[in-house]
């Protein structure tokens, strides 16, 4: 297999793992904001904090998720293949862990700061259940990424 296909293959099959790991990490914040009081949902709050409306914000934010699910697919792809980390259940573990991290820094930054400057009010309160919902979704995130990583024929 020649250089080029290997880079297409990876970059194809990152892409594909970013996407299916954004429909994995949707779904498991939804399951957990479900326990709380309806939060208005990640994509629209993303969305807003762009357009500065909650009219323009559904496809704002729905382009804004699916082009960082490919980018951050790309990104623990090519860290995990940097490690050598692309067999299960290595790749499985490397990107949770790498969610991990990722989780952390941005549940922390959702709420220290930018939900009080979010220019919604209906976002600018993060509860422990946002921060959860957050952390454990790009868990979530980067699990799928692995799985789809360890069972690529890369």
């Amino acid at each position: 297999m020649n250089t080029i296909t290997l880079t297409s293959d990876l970059v194809l099959y990152a892409i594909l793992a970013g996407l299916l790991g954004a429909g994995a990490m949707w779904a498991g914040m939804r399951l957990i904001e479900r326990a709380g009081p309806p939060t208005g949902g990640m994509v629209v709050a993303v969305g807003s904090l762009l357009t500065r409306s909650r009219e323009k914000a559904l496809p704002m934010g729905i382009a804004v998720y699916l082009f960082s699910a490919v980018v951050f697919g790309l990104l623990y792809t090519v860290l995990m293949q940097l490690v050598g980390l692309t067999a299960w259940p290595q790749a499985f573990f490397a990107g949770a862990g790498f969610g991990f991290f990722h989780g952390l820094v941005v549940s922390l930054a959702l709420t220290w700061i930018v939900s009080d400057n979010h220019p919604l009010t209906e976002f600018r309160k993060a509860t422990p259940l946002v921060f959860l919902s957050h952390f454990a979704g790009h868990i979530v995130f980067g699990a799928v990424v692995g799985l789809v990583i360890s069972i690529a024929p890369l």
